[in-house]
This record gives structure tokens, sequence and C-alpha cells, in this order.
């Protein structure tokens, strides 16, 4: 979008801002702006708004955050806060979790919003037919029958969950499940609304049709250039909402990311180019924010095919890394090193630790090499392979980094550039043979992480499979005691983590360029949500 166009947009929303009413939770005194429009970048063009079917991480993963809103929220601090729900309770056996929702709930169209498009919501997540990715939070979260049904042997109005009246909810789990609250804040458990899925089908997210429950409603999404939303009248919050719209750039590109934000067009970044990271920090480090993610920057090898089908080839790939050159020279960022899957922010969890770890690169290229020559390869046999990644600057620097690690080894690296669009096929289908990758968890445990690496699971792009992994996890899932589970799942991420079917790299701190006069900014949100509906412009 040019930048005349863009001013357009911003105009048009800017004559609300005379009328709003503005939100308490800004500090008394403060002087707000008279325009109140947000724009920030988004990383890639989203390839859908429906809460269903937008998995964490993905481009439309943000915008979803704004329009629609589950039962459980999180504040400024990370902390749990009731969304679409006023309370909750749970059995005495911790299996029974009844949510009472607000009272006066409504769609962005005006229609009352009940517990039944909760119950609608989820029953269309969890069937297998709608082709959707989502639905092992279902299992996950161990909603009765969810296995099941997305094994095709139950029906999906079998999940354990029903309406009790039009605003209570009544979940059943098949064990106690101490993180299921927290899965409540993850898109595959927002509500949509019936009558209008039912009436428009797939289309049902075009902004003539669409109702959202969220502080913010669809008004216009171009292909390739930007979405925009305005706020929802009907939103329970809405007087306590600032930002009167926001529109969501999609660039992949962290230099005209860069350069648009510099030229007052972008309040706020989705990331800031590796390269401008450490001029920026002298130059004022007070327009850089940064929060630290349950998420840890990878790459996924294709276990399926050769050779990396060999836990050798990947083994000595992984030691090969020097991991602090890569945060130090490389991200710069603050990020911290990774050498195993589980961030370091789970509370009294204690990951995995990798001997080499503590090695000198000399040793450890020196074992790497070795371990190659075990594998078949030397200098008259190389080893030869392409990495995948999507268009960025920042990932092709990365990947350039890690290619050069390599070259001691005699290891030929070639790298491939795709489309956001087309690298999430070619992962999906396992066309490709290392490919850019993320790890993130929905939840603050150990789980959250490691489950995606479990046979067949839908996540699992490497295609690795281990029955006594999966058993451990298995094990920690019906383990009440935490110390007890946690002891578990450290032995499921040693075996995860010797069988290198991954390259942790670092653990996400995702940095971003944020225009001074934009205050709410979150403290700490392990999953990275930052709502606009927190949001608002102070004048300069």
């Amino acid at each position: 979008m040019k930048l005349n166009a863009l001013s357009l947009v911003i105009a048009s929303l800017a004559s609300l801002s005379s009328s709003a009413v503005w939100a308490a939770h800004v500090p008394q005194g403060t002087q707000l702006a008279q325009q109140q429009h947000l724009v920030r970048g988004n990383g890639a063009e989203p390839s859908t708004l429906d809460p269903t079917l937008v998995n964490s991480g993905m481009p439309g993963d943000v915008i979803v955050n704004d329009m629609f809103e589950g039962l459980i929220i999180e504040d400024l601090d990370g902390k749990m806060v009731p969304g679409q729900a006023k309370s909750w309770s749970v059995s005495p056996d911790g299996k029974t979790i009844t949510f009472v929702l607000k009272d006066g709930l409504k769609w962005s169209n005006g229609s009352p919003l009940t517990a039944s498009d909760f119950v609608y919501a989820w029953q269309r997540a969890v069937n297998p037919n709608t082709g959707n990715t989502t639905g092992h939070y279902f299992t996950t979260a161990n909603i009765v029958n969810a296995d099941a049904i997305i094994a095709g042997d139950k029906a999906p109005d079998q999940l354990g969950v029903k309406a009790l009246s039009d605003t209570q909810l009544e979940v059943q789990l098949s064990k106690p499940t101490p993180y299921f609250l927290s899965l409540m804040s993850v898109k595959t458990f927002f509500p949509i609304p019936q009558a209008v899925v039912s009436q428009y089908g797939e289309q049902w997210t075009r902004p003539e049709h669409i109702a959202t429950n969220g502080a913010y409603t669809l008004v216009k999404w171009v292909p390739n250039e930007y979405v925009e939303v305005k706020r929802n009248a009907e939103y329970w919050d809405n007087a306590n909402t600032v930002i009167e719209g926001v529109t969501y750039l999609g660039l992949a590109s962290q230099n005209a990311e860069l350069v648009r934000y510099q030229s007052g067009e972008i309040d706020m970044t989705n990331r800031i180019q590796l390269e401008q990271y450490q001029r920026l920090m002298k130059e004022d480090p007070s327009q850089i924010q940064g929060l630290p993610l349950l998420g840890t920057y990878l790459y996924s090898f294709n276990t399926r095919k050769a050779p990396f089908d060999n836990v050798k080839v990947r083994q000595a790939l992984n030691m090969a890394i020097d991991r602090n050159i890569l945060v130090d020279k490389i991200t710069g960022q603050g990020e911290q090193a990774a050498y195993t899957l589980v961030p370091s922010i789970i509370a009294d969890y204690s990951a995995a630790h990798m001997e080499y770890s503590d090695q000198d690169m000399s040793i450890r290229l020196k074992q790497a090499k070795q371990l190659l020559e075990e594998a078949g390869y030397d200098s008259e046999h190389p080893l030869e392979f392409t990495i995948t990644y999507n268009t960025s600057e920042n990932h092709k620097t990365i990947a350039i980094a890690l290619a050069a690690m390599w070259k001691p080894l005699g290891v030929q690296v070639h790298l491939q550039n795709m489309e956001w669009k087309a690298y999430v096929s070619a992962k999906s289908l396992g066309d490709y043979q290392v490919a850019r990758s993320w790890s993130f968890g929905d939840y603050a445990e150990p789980s959250s992480v490691l489950a995606s690496y479990t046979c067949n699971n839908v996540e699992n792009e490497t295609g690795f499979c281990d029955q006594k992994f999966d058993d451990l996890l298995q094990q920690a899932s019906v383990t009440s005691d935490k110390a007890e589970r946690y002891a578990l799942f450290h032995q499921a991420e040693t075996r995860l983590a010797d069988a290198a079917p991954v390259i942790p790299l670092y653990y996400y701190k995702q940095t971003r360029l944020v225009q001074k006069t934009l205050k709410g900014f979150p403290t700490n949100n392990p999953k990275g949500n930052i709502y606009a509906k927190d949001m608002y412009f102070i004048e300069p």
C-alpha cells in the first residue's frame, strides 16, 4: 500500500476519535492523541482469518486475536484474566470445568453470543472432515472423546462440551489437566457465529459477512497488501478501548518495514532487521521493545529421506554450530542460545543438557567430522543439501552463517528462498531437506513444545517418530505431581535432543520497533500476544 493510500485509510478513521470513550486503564492525566489508528507490520499475508483454522505463530494469528476472543485472555503482565467468561469453576476431581459467560455478549452484527456458539465452534474445529490442522488442541486439553472424534470413530457432537444454558458452558475432561485454562486463549477455542458460518460457508470471513466477538471487526482485506479492522461497538469492553482501528501490513521484508517505520508510516514493526538492531540500540534504544517468548527458532530435518534419516548426520550438524557466535554476532538481540527444544522461561523446569555444549569448538568439529565419516561422508563424498527458508533478510543471514559453520566439515549447502505460502506448503508436504522453522508453546509447560514431535502429530513436519518418547509424554500426562511430571519431560526432551530431528538455535525474544507515542505494550506475555485493545497513542 502506498503512503498516500495509507494516509487516507488512517484519516478516514481518525474522525471517529472525537466521540470515543477513553480507556479506564490509561494513566490519569495522560494526554491522548486525537488520532488513534494503529499501523503494524504483520510479517506476511494471512492465509485465513477463520480462528478455527489459524495456527499459533502464523500471519493470521495477530489479526484474529484482535477480532475474536476466547473465554480467558491475558493482561499486560501475561496473567490469565476473564475474556468472554466472567467466572469459571473446577470440580473436586478436576475433570469438569464450568464457565459462566458475561451478561449481554453480542456478535459485531448485534446478534446474541451464547454458550452454543462455543459448542458449535469446538465441534467444528475437532471434526476431521473440515481439514482443520488445529484439532489436536482438543486432545492436548484432554477433552472427552477428542481422540476418538479426530480418528473418525465418533461424531463431533460427542465432544465433551455442552451448553447448560445461554450463559453456561460445561467442559468434561478425561483427566485433570493443570494447563487447561491457559489453553482457552488459543484461537482454536474461540467461538464462531453459527448462523453466519451456516449461511456463507467458507466465505463467512469476508468483510461483508463476518461477525466477530473481539474488540475489532473486519473492514477490508486487500490481498498481498493489508488487512484493516475497526472498533467493534458490540464488544463487551468497547468503552475501555482507545485504538479506533488497525491496519496490518503484509511485509515479509524487514528492510521495507524499517523504511516505512522511519517515514512514520508504521507504528509498530513485526521484526527488526538483524543488521540494523545494534545501530538502532546505540541511536535510540527507547524505541525498541522486546518480549521473551515460549518458542524456539530452529531448523527441521526431513528425517523421512536420506541423508537425514541417519541420526549421525543430524547429530554432526547440530554439534558443529557455534550458537554463541550466532546470538552474539549474527542475531545479537539478546536471545539465549538453545541446544535443546524447551525454552528456559518455564518456571521450575530443568531443561535437558547436551554435553557437547560445554566443549571447545575444535573438539566439537572433530567429533562432528567423525560422525559424518561414520555415516559415509568425507572429502571425496561430501554431504550436500539444501536449506529452505521463507523470504526474510534475517532468515537468509542465519542460513548463510550456518553454511559457513558447516564448511570446515566439507559440507556443501545450497539456499532456497520461498514466499510464505509456498514455504508452508513445502514443509507440510515434506518437500524439503532442511527447513528454517520454529516451535511455540501455547501454555507454560514443557509438553506444549515437546508434544509437536510425537508420532503422527500434524505439527511434526520432521517425520520423526520414537515410541519411547511418546510413552514418556503419555506417562507425564497422567502424573499429577509436578516434580515427577517435569522429571519425565526432562527424560523425553533428552531423548529428543539425542535423536536430533531438529537443530535448536535460540529461544525467541521478539524485538520490534515501536513509536514512542504508542503505549500499552505488554511487559510479559510468553505467547507473544499484543492486543490492540490495550494500546493507545499519546500526544508527542
